[in-house]
C-alpha cells in the first residue's frame, strides 16, 4: 500500500486487550483478598466496623465485580477488532487498493492533518473518551475533599515546625504520619481509593489505624491496578497533546500537555503530588458541569490564536530587520 494508508496497530490492540484481561483478573484476586482483610480482621471492631463491612460486601465488592466483567468484555471487543483489522488490511492488500481504511484515526479528507491512534482513542467525542472524562470527573469528586483534607491536617499537625523550617514540607514521612492519624480521613478517601484502583490505600484505611503496615511490595502489588489507570490518563493526554501540535492547534496543545503534567506529576511525592491531584481532580469536576467543559475549551483556543498571532507577528518583525 502506499500513500497516507492508516490502520489500527493489531499488535498493539491485542497487546490492549491482554492488559485488560490481566487487569480483570488482578481486580477480581484482589477483591477476594480484601474481602478476607476486612471480613475477618480482628484489629477493628465496634458499631462503624459493621457498618463498613456491610457496605463493602454490599457495594464495593459489587463495584470490583462489576468493573473486572467489563474489562474482560472489553479484552474480547478488542480482540474482535484485531482480528476484524487483520482481515481487512489482508484484503485491502491482495486488492491493491491504496484508499484510506475506516475505524481508525487517519488523514483526514478535509483538513490533510494526521492523527496518531485509533478513533476510540484518539477522537475526544468518541464514546469511550466521553465515558473516560466522566469516571475522571466522578473521580475528582471524590480525591478532591481528599487532597485538601491530607493538606488541612498536615498544616494541623506540623505547621508550626514548617513555619521554622520551610524544608519539613518535603517530608514524605511526615505526610504519611499525617494521614495516619486522621480519623475521619476514610470518610473521603475510601470510594476515591476504590474508583481509583488503589486497593493497596484502601486496605490500609480498613484495617485501621491500630493495625500493623502492610509491607511495601503488599502495597505496590495492591496499589498496581490504580498505576495502570493513572498512566493510562496520562498517556491518553499525551496523545491528544501529540495530535494537537500535529494539527496545529496550539490551544488544544497547551490544555491537553497542562493535563498531561498534571497527571505525571499526581505521582510524585507530597506536596506536589497532593497539589497536582488537587488541581486535575477540580478540573475534571469542573467538567461535568454542562457547559462548562466548552467554556474552558474556548479559553484555551482564545490562549492558543492569540499566541499563534503574537508568534507570527514576531517573526514577521524579525524578517522585516534582517531583510528577509
Amino acid at each position: 500500500m502506499s500513500g497516507n494508508v492508516w490502520g489500527a496497530d493489531v499488535a498493539q490492540l491485542r497487546t490492549l486487550a491482554q492488559q485488560f484481561s490481566k487487569t480483570a483478573d488482578l481486580l477480581q484476586q484482589q477483591s477476594m483478598q480484601l474481602s478476607g482483610q476486612i471480613n475477618n480482621s480482628p484489629a477493628w471492631k465496634g458499631r462503624d466496623a459493621v457498618h463498613f463491612r456491610s457496605d463493602w460486601n454490599g457495594k464495593h465488592r459489587t463495584l470490583l465485580q462489576q468493573t473486572a466483567t467489563r474489562l474482560k468484555q472489553e479484552s474480547k471487543l478488542l480482540l474482535k477488532n484485531a482480528e476484524e483489522q487483520e482481515k481487512a488490511s489482508t484484503a485491502r492488500g491482495a486488492g491493491g487498493s491504496d484508499g484510506p481504511m475506516t475505524g481508525v484515526s487517519a488523514t483526514s479528507p478535509t483538513s490533510g492533518v494526521t492523527g496518531w491512534g485509533a478513533d476510540w482513542m484518539s477522537d475526544g467525542n468518541s464514546p469511550f473518551r466521553t465515558g473516560w472524562d466522566a469516571y475522571n470527573g466522578v473521580l475528582g469528586l471524590k480525591t478532591v475533599p481528599w487532597g485538601l483534607r491530607d493538606v488541612s491536617h498536615f498544616a494541623a499537625l506540623h505547621g508550626d515546625e514548617v513555619a521554622e523550617n520551610w524544608r519539613l514540607v518535603l517530608n514524605s514521612g511526615l505526610w504519611r504520619e499525617a494521614a495516619a492519624a486522621d480519623n475521619i480521613r476514610g470518610a473521603f478517601s475510601g470510594t476515591a481509593n476504590l474508583l481509583s484502583g488503589k486497593f493497596g490505600d484502601f486496605a490500609e484505611m480498613a484495617r485501621g489505624a491500630d493495625a500493623a503496615p502492610l509491607s511495601r511490595a503488599t502495597m505496590l502489588g495492591l496499589n498496581s491496578a490504580g498505576h495502570l489507570l493513572g498512566g493510562a490518563g496520562v498517556a491518553l493526554d499525551g496523545l491528544d497533546t501529540i495530535n494537537a501540535i500535529g494539527n496545529g492547534e496550539t490551544g488544544d496543545a497547551v490544555r491537553s500537555g497542562l493535563k498531561t503534567a498534571l497527571g505525571a506529576l499526581s505521582f510524585a511525592p507530597p506536596p506536589v503530588g497532593v497539589t497536582c491531584m488537587v488541581i486535575g481532580g477540580a478540573w475534571a469536576a469542573v467538567e461535568l458541569i454542562p457547559g462548562a467543559k466548552d467554556a474552558i475549551d474556548s479559553g484555551f483556543d482564545a490562549f492558543g490564536d492569540f499566541a499563534d498571532d503574537a508568534a507570527e507577528e514576531i517573526s514577521d518583525g524579525v524578517k522585516d530587520f534582517f531583510g528577509f
